[in-house]
């Protein structure tokens, strides 16, 4: 067993400096002591079996939080196209772009406008007990936001902290809708510690597009946890692209709970040398007429490692549910591993639900028509790798970001 002495002392200290009502105070109070009791979690728990957070967050059984002076965002980091911004510099809200009617956003100070439920998942009791920034987006209803929000989190090169808390809360209310892009920034290597949690409710015929570009450094360590609840005619997209990430875990369940609701979740990675990411994704249809989709595809070259954990379930109820999952990954090496746990969960008799899974190398038969038309082996590779990641970026319904991402994966602009 670990000792969680340093953790302790360091909440100690935490709550002393930190300004909070009772209520917060004991949960956060019971949400330590949780996390105390069991630790991180480890490869005996089947919920974090194939994950790679097992091993690296046992590094950081000593916290280090300390305060930024800084607040500026470099003028080099920021998007070119249009937007409005929220910047985090050092783990901290530090401005936003933004004062429009029909939108807010500000700190995430309400601690009560958050996931409030100390229990077993260890990582999110150590979220609950330290968190303190993090975001808080409303929207009005019928308001329409027209330029996407590019959310930045800036690390810069002088900070002392190895753990950053983020608790985040979304709502659209009815016949809204906006765009959401989550950008980190990391100046440094610097070993970190990164735990976000973000509850998310559309209300009905809401939009919401969520692209998380999860580029870190070589040594952080990131787990992120979505919570997102849909009511009627309400639809969620998200798109993740990871590429070099360290050690990575990204946690989702979605709840379709009104008829005619439609969730799609896609994402990509491409990933090197010893870098791990790791998908663990609820879909729960609790109403009928809703539909979902999942779709993953994964690149691993050297000794890097991906692991998928899909799960589709239907209720009794939720007759006429369309529910897709697809898993699929390239191993570039044969040191690189996949590893892959798609489930179905079907309570219902009139649904249409399938998944599937797959991993195996490149073609030999694809590389060689290649290779005849012209192509060098190696430009040859790289243009199977990309198509095979392209078509999950295919799938984005916003044209801007769709190029965005095309290029990111290294197409030209006149290829698509």
């Amino acid at each position: 067993m670990e000792n969680y002495s340093n953790i302790k002392n360091c909440f100690d200290t935490f709550i002393k400096n930190f300004k909070t009502n009772d209520t917060d105070l004991e949960f956060r109070k019971r949400s330590i002591n949780h996390f105390l009791q069991n630790g991180y979690p480890g490869v005996k728990n089947e919920d974090w079996k194939y994950s790679p957070l097992t091993k690296d967050l046992k590094k950081f059984i000593k916290f280090n939080i300390s305060k930024s002076l800084s607040n500026e965002l470099p003028k080099s980091h920021i998007e070119e196209f249009e937007h409005y911004r929220i910047v985090f510099y050092d783990g901290n809200l530090v401005s936003t772009s933004i004062l429009i009617d029909g939108l807010k956003i500000e700190k995430n100070s309400n601690y009560l406008k958050s996931i409030k439920k100390e229990g077993k998942n260890p990582v999110l009791n150590l979220n609950n007990a330290f968190a303190e920034n993090g975001y808080l987006i409303e929207i009005e209803k019928n308001t329409k936001i027209n330029k996407p929000v590019v959310i930045y989190y800036y690390y810069s090169n002088h900070f002392k902290s190895n753990y950053f808390g983020y608790k985040n809360f979304i709502l659209l209310n009815e016949n809204s809708s906006i765009s959401l892009y989550e950008k980190p920034i990391y100046e440094n290597d610097t070993a970190y510690l990164t735990t976000s949690n973000t509850e998310i409710f559309l209300s009905r015929n809401s939009v919401l597009k969520k692209f998380d570009n999860n580029i870190s450094n070589k040594n952080s360590t990131i787990y992120n946890f979505v919570k997102c609840n849909l009511d009627e005619d309400s639809y969620f997209e998200s798109f993740n692209f990871s590429k070099n990430i360290n050690s990575r875990r990204d946690e989702t369940i979605i709840n379709l709970n009104g008829k005619n609701s439609f969730a799609s979740v896609n994402a990509i990675q491409l990933l090197h040398q010893d870098c791990s990411h790791e998908i663990k994704l609820l879909m729960n249809h609790n109403e009928e007429n809703t539909k979902s989709s999942q779709f993953i595809k994964t690149a691993l070259y050297d000794q890097s490692n991906s692991s998928f954990q899909g799960k589709i379930f239907v209720d009794s109820k939720a007759q006429k549910t369309d529910g897709y999952q697809l898993s699929r990954a390239l191993l570039l090496s044969d040191n690189a591993k996949f590893f892959s746990k798609p489930e179905l969960e079907i309570y219902a008799d009139d649904v249409k639900c399938s998944h599937g899974s797959s991993s195996g190398n490149i073609d030999d038969e694809s590389i060689f028509y290649l290779r005849s038309r012209g192509i060098n082996e190696k430009d040859a590779k790289d243009m199977m790798i990309k198509g095979f990641l392209a078509e999950v970026i295919d799938k984005i319904t916003d044209k801007n970001f769709q190029t965005k991402f095309y290029q990111q994966l290294g197409y030209v602009s006149n290829d698509f």
